[in-house]
C-alpha cells in the first residue's frame, strides 16, 4: 500500500493552515482578559497599560468604522496584546475576528512617528470591517480549493498505485483585495480619525519615486513580495491613491468599491472601481499619478530643493543609516542592508575615506553606532533570542575592531541605540516595556544599569546622544505625532523640550557643544539644521529633494548623513561649513483630508474618555469560529476508476485558540465509491507537565489519519483464481513533541506512531463447491514506531527564498520500529478461528537529508547540493519497509518505486538561474512576478545487502521551470514543471514479473504554495 509515504504529499497544500502566527511557544506568560461591549482584549502580565489603552481606543473607534462601511462584526473581536519581543506590528485575521498587536511602538525608517496604539488599533480594525464587507461567501468560507493529483503509471504488480507526479492545489479566493487598497484604506481609516496621517516620510517616498519615474505601476502596487522599500511603497501609494479617491468621489466610494468586490464573478479590483465611481481603476490611477507629479514638481521648484546635497559616498543597498566617524576621521562606520532585501538583514560596514572601499564587519545589526575615543571598539545593539523562552530582545554589544571579536554586554535589557559618553566610561541607550520607552545608562561592561527617565504613559524616546562635556543627553521625544528634540541632565533631572516639531529628530552635538544638529521636516521635506545652543539661531544645512537624516560631524567639519533617494537611503557627505545661513522656507505641500503634516496630541486627547478602569479577569480559552474550506479533488490513483469516480469532494476545517495555545485542523474527502481520506490534527502550545517544570517548552501535536482504497484482487483457490473486492484501510495515530534545540533555527521532534494496515475482503464464492464466503477483515501490519528528528533550517530571507533559496536545510532522523507483519496473507486455525501468522520485524532506521544552496558570483545564480543517506540497521528486512530513491521527491528520472532497498544514498547537483526576474504582468486573477530555470543531475542507489559497485549506481539529468505568481492578489501560487531522463536501463523481477525502467523521459507538475517538496517529509518505509 505504501500509504505512509503518500500522506505528507496530499496534506502538503494545507500545511500553511497549520502555521501559527507566532511559532515561538511562550508558556511562561500569564494571560488576562479585559471585556468591553464589542471587544475581548487579551494581554499577558507586564502589558496591562497597553491593554487598557487598547480597550479604550477600540471602543472609541468601533462606531465610526462600522458606520462608514455599514457592517458590524458578528461577534466580539478578540485583540491580543503581545510584549514578549522587541518587535512592532499589527495583524488582522478578518475571518477569525481576531487582531494581534505587538506593544512596542513602531519606529520604522520609512514611516513618521504617530500615536502607536491609536494608529494600529484603528488600522487593524478597519481591515476587519472593510474586508468583511467585501467577502463573497461570508466569514466562514475563506476559499474553495481545486485539487488535482496525478500518479505515475505503476508497473510493479505489488503496488496498488503509483506515486504522485502531479500535485495541484489552487484556491478560489472568497475575497479579492489588492494590497494597495487593503492597506491604503486601513491607513486612511476614517475622515474623523487622525491617528494615521500623510506624513513627511510618506510624502518623501512618493515624491522621489514620481520625480525619478520609479513609482510602482498599477499592477506592481497590487501585491507584496518586494524588498522592504518596495513593500512600503505599496502601502504608501495605496494611502495616497485612496485619499485621491475620497477627494474625487467622497468617502462613501470606499464602501461602494468594497461591496462591489464582493460580487462572485469579480476576480480583480478594476471593474469594481468602475462600477463604483464610473472610471476604470487603471485610468483613475493614471489621473492620480499625473496630479501628484505636477504638485511635486511645483514644490521642488519653489523650495529650490536639491541645491545642497553633497556627494553620495555609499550607494549600494536601499537602507544605509547611522554614519559614525572614527576619532581620526579616516573611517566612516555605518549600518547597511547592502545587497540584502530587508531592513532586518542590516550589517555594520567600515568605509575607508581614503581608499573609498567598504567592508562588512558585523552582521545582524540594526541600531545606532558609537565608537570608543581610542577608536578600538564599536558599540551597538543587536536582537537575539538567546534566553530561556526565545523572546527576541535587543541587548548591547561591543566589537573589538583589532581582535575582530564581538562581546555581549547585557542580557534581556531590551536595550537599543547606544551611545558612548565622551570619556568612554558610560553608555546611554533606549529601553522599553509595555508600550513605553525610556532613557537609561550603564557602564561599558553592561553593568550598573540605571533608568534616567520615568515615562509610563506611552511616551517614546529615540537615539540619545551625549553633550561633549557629558553633562547632558539629547534625544528624540514623542507623545503623539512627530518628534521633538528633548534634553535631560546626565543624572536624569531637568527634562525639557529644546526644539519642538512639527518633526525634529536625530540630534547631534557639535564637538564644541555650541551647536545642536538635527533633522526636521519644517518645510515639508526633511533636512539637516544647526541650532545655536546659546542664541537659538537656526541654520539650514542641507537642501535636498528626498530627505536628510541622522547627521554625523567629524572633527574637521565633514557632515555625513542618511540621504533618501528614490532607490532608498544612501550615505552622503559635505562640508558643514559651506552651508549658507538661512531660515527655512514655509511648507507648500497640498494637504488632502487625512493628509495633514501636523504635530501634537490632539488625536490622543480624543481618546481619553470612557471607562478608564475596565474589569480584568483571568484568560479563559477562547476559540475562533470554525473556518470551512470546501475542496474538489480530481484524484485518479486507480486507473480503473472512470468519470465521477475520480472526483473526490471534501471539506477541511480549522479553528484556533486566539493565543495560539490550541489549534484544530481536520478534513475529509470521499468519492462515490466511499474511498476516503480523513485526518484530524490537534496542536497544544502551553505549559506541558513535566517539561515546563524542567525549563522546556515543547509543542505537542496529536494526529489521526484514516485512508482507504478499493481495488479488485484474486484469491487463489486452485484451480481457480477468484475475483473479490478488497478495501485497503490505513489507520495511523501520531504523537509528537517539538522543542527548539540550542538555536532558534534548530528543533528536536520526538514522536510515537501507531499504524494498523487492514484489508477488508468482500464476499466471494468458491467455485469448487459454490460456497459463499462472507466478507472479513485481515490486519496485515501492526506497527509501533518511536522516532527522534533534529531539523535545522537556515534559509536566508529574501524576495526569492522560495524560487531560489540560499542557505541550508538539514534533517537527521532516527526511528525504532516494532512491526508485526503478515506479508503473504498466511493464517492458522486457533479455536476454530483464522488467525494471521505475523512475522516480527523490529529494527532501527536512520536517515540524513542535507540540502545546501550556495550563491554563485553571478548575481542570483545558485548551485545546489542535495544529499540523502539512509539505512535499516542490522539484518535485511522485508522490502515492504524499503527506502525509495526515485520519483517526485527523489531522482526524477525513475519512478518512485523503481529504486528501493534497505539502504539508500543519493546526490543531486543543480544549477538555478533567473530567466525573467521582473515579469510584473497580470492575467485575470494571476499576477506573474518571475521565472527561474534549473538544470540538475542525480546519482544514487537503493539496495539491500552489500553496497553495489559505483558502476551500477543510477544516474539521471533534467530541468525545471519555476514560475512565481500571486492569485487574487493575496495567495502565493508557485508553479513548477520538470522533466528528467534516466540514463540507465535495468530490469527488476517482482513476484515473477519482470519490470524494466530507465532510458525514458519522466515529467512532473506542481501548483502549490511553495516550490520545495523534498526537504524532509516522512521517513521512508511502510
Amino acid at each position: 500500500m505504501n500509504f505512509r509515504r503518500f500522506l505528507f504529499l496530499w496534506l502538503l497544500p494545507f500545511s500553511a493552515l497549520l502555521a501559527q502566527d507566532d511559532d515561538i511557544v511562550h508558556p511562561e506568560l500569564r494571560w488576562h482578559t479585559i471585556e468591553t461591549e464589542h471587544f475581548l482584549v487579551h494581554f499577558h502580565e507586564g502589558a496591562e497599560w497597553s491593554a487598557r489603552r487598547v480597550a479604550e481606543i477600540a471602543e472609541r473607534i468601533y462606531h465610526p468604522i462600522t458606520e462608514l462601511y455599514q457592517h458590524r462584526p458578528d461577534q466580539k473581536v478578540n485583540i491580543v496584546i503581545r510584549d514578549h519581543d522587541d518587535y512592532s506590528n499589527g495583524a488582522a485575521f478578518f475571518y477569525e475576528n481576531r487582531i494581534e498587536i505587538w506593544a512596542p511602538a513602531l519606529d520604522f525608517e520609512l514611516r513618521g512617528t504617530h500615536p502607536w496604539l491609536e494608529n494600529v488599533v484603528t488600522h487593524e480594525f478597519t481591515h476587519i470591517v472593510q474586508i468583511q464587507t467585501s467577502m463573497k461567501l461570508g466569514r466562514t468560507v475563506p476559499a474553495i480549493y481545486l485539487q488535482w493529483l496525478g500518479y505515475e503509471a505503476e508497473r510493479r504488480p505489488d503496488v496498488l498505485y503509483g506515486f504522485p507526479n502531479v500535485l495541484v492545489s489552487y484556491p478560489l479566493s472568497a475575497f479579492v483585495i489588492p494590497s494597495w487598497f487593503a492597506e491604503g484604506v486601513a491607513q486612511y481609516n476614517h475622515p474623523d480619525l487622525l491617528y494615521d496621517t500623510w506624513d513627511a516620510h510618506r510624502d518623501m517616498i512618493l515624491r522621489t519615486a514620481l520625480l525619478d519615474n520609479r513609482v510602482l505601476s498599477w499592477e506592481e502596487m497590487a501585491v507584496f513580495g518586494k524588498n522592504s522599500l518596495g513593500n512600503e511603497s505599496a502601502y504608501n501609494a495605496g494611502f495616497s491613491f485612496v485619499g485621491y479617491i475620497v477627494e474625487r468621489f467622497g468617502v462613501e466610494a470606499l464602501r461602494e468599491i468594497s461591496r462591489r468586490l464582493g460580487a462572485l464573478h469579480r476576480v480583480t479590483i478594476d471593474a469594481a472601481i468602475e462600477a463604483a465611481v464610473g472610471i476604470s481603476g487603471k485610468e483613475l490611477y493614471e489621473q492620480w499619478k499625473r496630479a501628484k507629479l505636477e504638485a511635486y514638481r511645483t514644490l521642488v521648484a519653489v523650495q529650490g530643493a536639491g541645491q545642497r546635497e553633497g556627494e553620495i559616498v555609499i550607494e549600494e543597498g536601499f537602507g544605509n543609516f547611522y554614519p559614525t566617524f572614527s576619532p581620526d576621521g579616516k573611517k566612516l562606520y555605518y549600518v547597511s542592508t547592502a545587497d540584502r532585501d530587508y531592513f532586518s538583514q542590516s550589517s555594520v560596514f567600515e568605509y575607508n575615506l581614503e581608499t573609498k572601499a567598504s567592508k562588512r564587519i558585523v552582521a545582524g545589526v540594526r541600531s545606532s553606532l558609537s565608537i570608543s575615543p581610542d577608536g578600538a571598539s564599536l558599540y551597538y545593539a543587536k536582537a537575539t533570542r538567546s534566553n530561556p523562552f526565545w523572546s527576541e530582545f535587543f541587548d548591547l554589544y561591543r566589537y573589538d575592531l583589532s581582535a575582530k571579536r564581538e562581546v555581549r554586554l547585557t542580557r534581556g535589557q531590551r536595550a537599543m541605540n547606544p551611545r558612548l559618553s565622551p570619556d568612554g566610561n558610560r553608555l546611554v541607550f533606549v529601553t522599553g516595556r509595555d508600550g513605553t520607552t525610556n532613557i537609561a545608562v550603564a557602564n561599558t561592561d553592561g553593568s550598573g544599569v540605571t533608568q534616567l527617565t520615568s515615562f509610563t504613559q506611552g511616551e517614546q524616546v529615540f537615539v540619545p546622544v551625549w553633550s561633549p562635556d557629558g553633562s547632558r543627553i539629547a534625544f528624540g521625544f514623542s507623545h503623539g505625532r512627530g518628534q521633538s528634540v528633548a534634553m535631560v541632565d546626565s543624572d536624569g533631572q531637568n527634562f525639557r523640550i529644546v526644539i519642538a516639531g512639527p518633526d525634529a529628530r536625530d540630534p547631534l552635538f557639535s564637538a564644541d557643544g555650541k551647536r545642536l544638529y538635527f533633522s526636521s521636516d519644517r518645510t515639508g521635506i526633511f533636512n539637516i539644521y544647526a541650532h545655536d545652543v546659546e542664541s537659538e539661531e537656526l541654520r539650514q544645512v542641507t537642501n535636498v529633494v528626498g530627505g536628510a537624516f541622522l547627521p554625523a560631524v567629524s572633527m574637521d567639519g565633514k557632515l555625513a548623513y542618511a540621504l533618501f533617494t528614490s532607490t532608498g537611503y544612501k550615505i552622503a557627505m559635505m562640508d558643514v561649513n559651506d552651508a549658507a545661513r538661512e531660515q527655512p522656507r514655509p511648507a507648500t505641500l497640498s494637504r488632502a483630508r487625512n493628509m495633514p503634516l501636523v504635530h501634537g496630541d490632539a488625536a490622543i486627547a480624543q481618546s481619553k474618555n470612557g471607562n478608564p478602569h475596565p474589569a480584568v479577569r483571568e484568560y479563559r480559552n477562547t476559540f475562533t469560529s470554525l473556518s470551512l474550506i470546501p475542496t474538489i479533488r480530481v484524484d485518479n490513483y486507480n486507473p480503473r476508476n472512470k468519470g465521477v469516480d475520480i472526483v473526490k469532494p471534501g471539506l477541511y476545517f480549522t479553528s484556533t485558540d486566539v493565543l495560539g495555545k490550541f489549534a484544530l485542523f481536520g478534513g475529509a474527502a470521499v468519492n462515490r465509491k466511499l474511498e476516503r481520506d480523513l485526518f484530524l490534527i490537534l496542536d497544544y502550545k502551553d505549559r506541558l507537565p513535566p517539561f515546563f517544570q524542567l525549563g522546556l517548552d515543547p509543542a505537542l501535536s496529536v494526529e489521526l489519519y484514516n485512508t482507504t482504497r478499493t481495488t479488485d484482487a484474486f484469491i487463489d483457490l486452485p484451480p481457480y483464481a477468484v475475483k473479490a473486492e478488497v478495501t485497503y484501510n490505513l489507520l495511523e495515530f501520531n504523537v509528537f513533541l517539538r522543542q527548539r534545540l540550542l538555536a532558534e533555527r534548530t528543533d528536536l521532534r520526538l514522536g510515537f506512531t501507531l499504524s494498523r494496515y487492514n484489508a477488508d475482503i468482500g464476499t466471494f464464492v468458491n467455485p469448487n463447491d459454490n460456497t459463499q464466503y462472507p466478507s472479513f477483515r485481515t490486519t496485515y501490519l501492526i506497527a509501533n514506531t518511536w522516532s527522534a528528528q533534529v531539523r535545522h533550517v537556515d534559509i536566508m530571507p529574501s524576495r526569492e527564498r522560495e524560487i531560489n533559496p540560499v542557505g541550508r536545510v538539514a534533517t537527521l532522523r532516527y526511528a525504532y520500529e516494532r512491526n508485526r507483519f503478515n506479508p503473504n496473507g498466511d493464517y492458522e486455525v486457533r479455536n476454530g478461528f483464522l488467525v494471521p501468522i505475523y512475522t516480527p520485524f523490529n529494527f532501527h532506521r536512520v536517515e540524513l537529508q542535507w540540502n545546501e544552496y550556495i550563491p554563485l558570483p553571478v548575481a542570483r545564480h545558485t548551485v545546489g547540493f542535495a544529499f540523502r543517506a539512509g539505512s535499516i540497521l542490522g539484518g535485511a528486512v522485508d522490502d515492504f519497509f524499503d527506502f525509495y530513491a526515485g520519483g517526485f521527491t527523489g531522482m526524477r528520472g525513475y519512478p518512485f518505486y523503481a529504486l528501493g532497498g534497505n539502504e539508500i544514498a543519493s546526490l543531486n547537483i543543480s544549477y538555478r538561474f533567473p530567466v525573467w526576474r521582473s515579469i510584473n504582468a497580470r492575467v485575470l486573477q494571476f499576477y506573474v512576478t518571475k521565472l527561474y530555470g534549473q538544470v540538475f543531475g542525480d546519482i544514487g542507489m537503493a539496495w539491500t545487502g552489500d553496497v553495489p559497485p559505483l558502476r551500477d549506481w543510477k544516474t539521471d539529468a533534467g530541468f525545471e521551470l519555476r514560475l512565481e505568481t500571486f492569485s487574487f492578489y493575496q495567495y502565493p501560487t508557485r508553479i513548477f514543471f520538470s522533466g528528467a531522463y534516466g540514463f540507465d536501463r535495468f530490469t527488476r523481477t517482482i513476484n515473477t514479473v519482470d519490470v524494466t525502467y530507465g532510458r525514458e523521459w519522466r515529467f512532473y507538475l506542481g501548483v502549490l504554495f511553495g516550490f520545495e517538496i523534498n526537504q524532509g517529509g516522512r521517513m521512508g518505509g511502510s
